[in-house]
């Protein structure tokens, strides 16, 4: 009998989207007819749509309570077997809302419902590291630990990205490895500064002339600022161009050398490519563990204690980097002070 099973990802987290794309092919594997269903958010949309192993796909156009709730009404017409959420925010109206809504014949959680649990709700609890008296894990343990709830076996867990056969890469020319670099984080303390941005790409140009370098914009704004910036160093440095979907800078990722970024979807990204990467986090254990990249070859910096990203010193980095080139399928993990 066909199973059709619903994804939560409405919360518009790219990296969270990332991580999910890892269960497609375990559970087609497991149960080779089951439909799989992904109720997203606009931002996040570009993950799933390609994918070969999602066979509907619900988009809340927006973070609006309608908008959610017009997508959920649309999952709930699929009618599903069973709906899983991944978060520990269940006390979240709007997550509630979704749960409701989308009404599936059984729920799969990570923390029991705080108001309306049922009898048939399938609770994995365990130690998330969501308490200051535990270790956190790597948040695709949650999805492993689905898996295996649901009896599926997979050998490792890797994140699979399907971009459209329209998603092309525009690149600086020239000889010599490409550097992807991400500024940009969804909070000020965890992105770098525009200071920060233009001393590490000096830094580069100066000590490595064997690599090109290619920024992200995260808007129009910051591209405008970036292409200032390094006009005089266009022959190595350049700023893609802003675009209102994260499909291009995929793309550029996916054509990379290594890729240097804060604690974002840069980082997962380039993990699903194995590609080398310089992650940047602030002093939070949650997010060092939880987030840490999957890639084969990876440094991991994190900022001293009440600092930023950006008060982690270029040439700290730098001496990252140098190791990294010279030091293929190397992983560090680097608490700054």
């Amino acid at each position: 009998m066909t199973k059709r099973i619903l994804i939560l990802s409405h919360d518009n987290k790219i990296g969270d989207a990332i991580v999910v794309t890892g269960l497609f092919k375990p559970l087609r594997a497991h149960w080779p007819d089951c439909e799989i269903g992904v109720l997203c958010g606009a931002s996040n949309a570009a993950l799933y749509q390609h994918h070969p192993d999602v066979k509907y796909l619900h988009v809340s156009s927006s973070r609006n309570v309608f908008a959610r709730l017009w997508a959920s009404l649309k999952a709930r017409l699929v009618g599903y077997d069973m709906v899983v959420h991944f978060g520990l925010d269940l006390a979240n109206p709007s997550v509630q809302l979704v749960l409701n809504t989308v009404k599936a014949k059984q729920r799969f959680l990570f923390l029991k419902h705080p108001t309306t649990p049922l009898p048939n709700d399938v609770v994995m609890e365990g130690d998330w590291g969501y308490s200051p008296n535990t270790k956190a894990q790597h948040y695709s343990a949650r999805h492993l630990r689905l898996l295996q709830t649901l009896g599926a076996t997979p050998e490792a867990y890797h994140y699979d990205i399907h971009l459209g056969t329209d998603a092309h890469a525009t690149s600086p020319s020239g000889d010599g490895r490409l550097m992807v670099i991400n500024s940009q984080s969804s909070a000020a303390n965890k992105s770098f500064s525009l200071p920060w941005l233009q001393a590490f790409v000096a830094a580069v140009y100066a000590e490595h002339p064997n690599l090109r370098m290619q920024l992200l914009s995260a808007s129009p704004a910051l591209e405008s600022a970036m292409r200032d910036m390094f006009s005089a160093q266009a022959d190595r440095v350049w700023v893609a161009p802003f675009a209102p979907t994260v499909t291009p800078s995929l793309a550029i990722i996916q054509s990379a050398d290594l890729v240097v970024s804060p604690d974002t979807y840069a980082v997962h990204a380039a993990s699903a490519w194995n590609k080398p990467v310089i992650a940047l986090y602030e002093p939070s254990v949650l997010s060092v563990d939880s987030w840490e990249p999957l890639s084969d070859t990876y440094a991991q910096l994190i900022a001293p204690p009440g600092q930023s990203v950006s008060d982690i010193e270029v040439p700290e980095v730098m001496k990252a980097l140098s190791h990294m080139l010279a030091t293929p399928k190397s992983r560090e993990r680097i608490f700054l002070k």
